[in-house]
Order: C-alpha cells, then structure tokens, then sequence
C-alpha cells in the first residue's frame, strides 16, 4: 500500500506539502462548478442579462447548448479525476496524495481505467488495519472511500453500500474508455454539437419508427483500423454520440461525493486540527443506479465511414 515512485525526488519540507495539500486542496470546487452549469442553464431567461453582458449578438439555445457541452465534458474530466486519486492513493500512499498526482502517467492510468472491470484488486482485495482502537479487515474499496473510520451500517448496509460503488466505478471506467469525443473537446475543439434522430424502415413499409433522439450529440471524426486487400488501413470515421444533460449532471454529482469521501477521510486523519471531530460521509446504498445513468437518448453511438 506504502510503495514509494522508484524515481527518486528531493524535498525540503514532505511533512509541510503534505500538510499543505489537504488542508487548502477543495473537492467542492466540483460541486460548485457542476451546479453553476446547471443552474445557469435551468434558469437561463432569469440570468440571462448577466450572462451575456458585454456581448452584441447571441443565439440563446446555442449558448445553452455550450453550457449541456460543458457539463458533458466536466463529467469525462471528473471521472479521470477520480480515477487518478484512486490509483494514487493505492500505489503510493495517502500522505502523497499531491506528489503523486502531479507525476503519475496519464497514459499508464487510461490503460488501468480500461481495464478496470478485471481490476481484481481493487474489488476483491481486503486490508488489515485498525479502526479505533480495534484492529479489523475491511474491505479495499471501504478503505478507498472510508478510510478507518468507524461507521453505524450493519454488515448488509455495508455489502449493499460498496456493491453500489462498485457498478458505479465500471459504469464510470466504461464511460471514459469510450472518450473519442473528449479527446476532439480538449485538442482543438474540433468537434459540433446538435440535434440528434435516427429512424429506421421495416421492409415493405413506408412509415418510418423512431429509435432514438437527443437535443444534443457530438459528431466527431475518428480512425478506425482495418484489414483492406491484405494491408492495415485506418479508416475515418465520422461518429455521432447523442448525450444526456441530466445523466452527466447526475453523474457529476455522485463522482463528486466520492472524490469528497476520499480526501475528507484523509483530511481529517493528518490534520491535527481535524482530528477526533465527526464527519458525515456520503451512502451510496439508496443509489438506483438504472434512473441515474440510463440516458433517454435511446442511441448510445453511431459511426460512419467519412
């Protein structure tokens, strides 16, 4: 759990960097960017005067259309952020938390985050530790997001709680391992937003059935590997991924209170300031995962040849 980097680094004051991380790093920095997209959006006629002094001409469901982007793209950026943490605290150690974000591999953590539904480890691993003054074995995932904190849940209310997190993690990881549109957000903004329908035609019938819409889907372009003639070519593909504003904002919300369990635990157990006072965590037991992420878009993905 201790494992240091095997690159060797020179610090003058650890115990004061350390220090200084928990006790001025904000994990409602999320919360608070979260709800003023949302609210923004959801009172944009109220707002409105505000948000676009300064400006001559603008289009009003383009701009709301931005804010629904931005929210999609925070969700992507919070699950990297989350999944960094995770992976930190886990290969070197919860004291360095700050280090180890600032020189982890981004690419070394795609690849564990891809890979995560096999993530035997971190699902199945239990610990040995102490909690109070009584030494226990928890669950690696209860360490994750708990830490050593005593907590009034029965033995099912725990089973329940860390089997939630658990589908939320690989719903999280399978969300990011499909992330062609996020990439095309961060470099270059090269891609659009707009409506989004699909409707197919049954053989003999001249009416066609709707199978999915959204008010919002990013078309991007993306390359593709195939076998032409024998030889490897990488084919463009202009794909289309319809989003769900209300899904990425739920979304957002849960990873924050994940991101917020972990540092509180942490924050409160290095601080001498903190510790010994009671914190309220977040319960994700009551969580009903099939309202919060499927997406009333009907249509997850589509991809054709440019």
């Amino acid at each position: 759990m201790n494992k240091k980097p095997s690159e060797k680094m020179i610090l003058n004051d650890v115990e004061f960097l350390q220090k200084e991380f928990y006790r001025t790093y904000d994990p409602d920095y999320w919360l608070y960017k979260i709800n003023l997209l949302w609210n923004c959006h959801e009172n944009y006629e109220q707002v409105k005067n505000i948000l676009i002094e300064g400006m001559s001409e603008i289009i009003d469901e383009d701009y709301k259309r931005m804010i629904r982007t931005e929210m999609h793209f925070l969700y992507f950026q919070m699950i990297e952020t989350l999944f960094e943490i995770i992976f930190a605290i886990l290969e070197y150690d919860n004291r360095d938390l700050w280090i180890s974000l600032t020189f982890s591999s981004w690419a070394d953590n795609y690849k564990k985050i891809e890979k995560l539904s096999n993530h035997s480890l971190l699902f199945t691993k239990r610990i040995k530790t102490t909690i109070g003054f009584e030494k226990t074995e928890i669950s690696l995932l209860r360490w994750i997001f708990y830490f050593i904190y005593p907590f009034k849940m029965t033995g099912e209310e725990w089973r329940k709680n860390l089997e939630k997190i658990k589908n939320l993690l690989l719903l999280f990881a399978k969300d990011f391992s499909d992330r062609g549109e996020y990439n095309a957000y961060k470099h270059s903004l090269r891609f659009y937003n707009s409506s989004f329908s699909m409707a197919i035609k049954a053989n003999g019938s001249k009416k066609m059935h709707g199978i999915g819409s959204s008010r919002d889907s990013i078309t991007f372009l993306e390359k593709k590997k195939r076998i032409f003639n024998g030889n490897k070519i990488n084919q463009i593909m202009r794909t289309i991924k319809p989003f769900d504003f209300e899904r990425d904002y739920n979304c957002c919300l849960i990873i924050y209170q994940l991101i917020k369990n972990i540092i509180k635990a942490r924050k409160h157990s290095l601080l001498d300031n903190l510790k010994g006072k009671k914190i309220k965590f977040f319960i994700f037991k009551d969580v009903d995962i099939p309202k919060v992420i499927i997406p009333k878009t009907g249509v997850f993905k589509s991809s054709f040849t440019a």
